[in-house]
């Protein structure tokens, strides 16, 4: 059993909760129940310089530490039996409209940072669901909706300050400590704790997007019309997103798709024509915000339950029937397991131009080739299931 008694001491202005401790529960929860460890204690700096203090407390007390932001891995990593350091205090945003930049800290959710960007008519590249910490989508490269205009999350990435495990606190940019700004910028968990981001701001007018539900009948006509989309012209970054899941009862198959267009809805209908002519169950597209857009798959991807991500890569043009076959084997599995309505099959049909314009050997991301990010997220409330559904998870893709 690990004493903390002096880290409380050296943390004046942040917590150190443990076990019985007014608050400790809630600390413990995460997007994922499975994921949910008891931690010897939880550790809530307030700023780089408390984070610092527990890093060299950890390190020299030979204790295992993890740090959590938004909560989000599925994998566990944001928890541990030993020691956490928990972000989320420190979620100051700062704007600078002039030199068209955002600073934010290693504790916020994607929704500070749109919020914050949204007000002065600029966004950056984030997360597609808007309730996820900025630092492990960042450090691990980050796709969001804006990718197709503005490339990866770390590609607009212009500094970090990172803390050490000797608690060195540094900063890391292309002109301060390249090797690791190079290293942070897709496998950044595993050389320090990131307590500030300063990245790329773009101007960003309304786009059109929203969501449109389809039977699953309709999938062929779906992935046949991302084969017509992928062979068209698109140097501004349209897209869409196709997920393969079940309705709001949780029971009904059901396709649906988010485009997003950045133009008018005149030329956003046209542009999709395709799309709109298959004929749906439910269309709430419309004129908005891109910070709205990722707000649209908040409500499939509340906290709460279980849940697991599992990534692949599909490459264009679609093959069609294996897709469907993949589809298929997706839903029955989803379907003779209880509480698994919430599981989605995701494909995200977003341009690679300006994710492979940076080069390969740039930066410690190494996924920069022509294809097309697809995902599982599964959703389910019985622990019995844990072990049959991450061996489901490995083998969907290859077997």
């Amino acid at each position: 059993m690990y004493d903390f008694t002096p880290l409380r001491d050296d943390i004046p202005n942040g917590d150190v909760l443990l076990p019985g401790d007014d608050g400790y529960e809630e600390l413990l929860q995460r997007w994922s129940a499975a994921c949910a460890k008891r931690a010897a204690a939880v550790v809530l700096p307030i700023n780089s310089q408390e984070v610092s203090t527990a890093v060299r407390f950890a390190v020299s007390n030979r204790i295992p530490m993890t740090v959590c932001g938004g909560g989000h891995s599925s994998s566990g990593a944001s928890s541990t039996e030993d020691m956490v350091v928990d972000l989320r205090k420190m979620r100051k945003v700062k704007v600078n409209a002039e030199a068209m930049t955002v600073e934010f800290e290693g504790g916020c959710l994607w929704e500070d940072v749109d919020t914050a960007l949204e007000r002065h008519g600029l966004a950056t590249v984030g997360g597609v669901v808007n309730h996820t910490g900025v630092g492990g989508l960042t450090l691990g490269g980050g796709h969001g909706f804006l990718t197709p205009r503005h490339g990866l999350t770390i590609d607009n990435l212009l500094k970090a300050e990172v803390v050490l495990a000797d608690g060195t606190i540094v900063e890391a940019s292309e002109d301060t400590n390249r090797d690791l700004f190079w290293a942070i910028r897709g496998a950044g968990a595993q050389f320090g704790v990131v307590t500030r981001f300063v990245s790329r701001a773009h101007r960003q007018d309304k786009v059109w997007s929203g969501t449109l539900a389809y039977s699953a009948d309709k999938l062929p006509d779906l992935l046949h019309f991302a084969n017509v989309l992928y062979g068209r012209p698109n140097s501004e970054g349209h897209c869409f997103a196709l997920g393969i899941g079940f309705g709001p009862d949780e029971t009904s198959r059901v396709v649906s798709a988010i485009p997003l267009y950045h133009g008018s809805e005149v030329d956003a209908k046209r542009y999709f024509s395709g799309l709109l002519e298959i004929e749906e169950i439910a269309d709430d597209t419309e004129m908005m915000t891109t910070a709205k857009t990722n707000t649209l798959l908040n409500s499939v991807m509340d906290h709460g339950i279980r849940r697991l991500m599992g990534p692949g890569n599909i490459t264009m043009p679609l093959d069609i029937e294996p897709m469907l076959q993949t589809a298929e084997k997706f839903w029955k599995f989803c379907e003779s397991h209880d509480g698994m309505g919430k599981s989605v099959l995701a494909i995200e049909f977003f341009p690679t131009d300006k994710i492979r314009e940076v080069p390969q050997d740039a930066t410690a991301y190494a996924n920069r080739g022509d294809y097309y990010d697809a995902m599982t997220s599964f959703a389910w409330e019985n622990p019995a299931y844990d072990s049959e559904i991450r061996q489901f998870n490995r083998n969907l893709f290859w077997a």
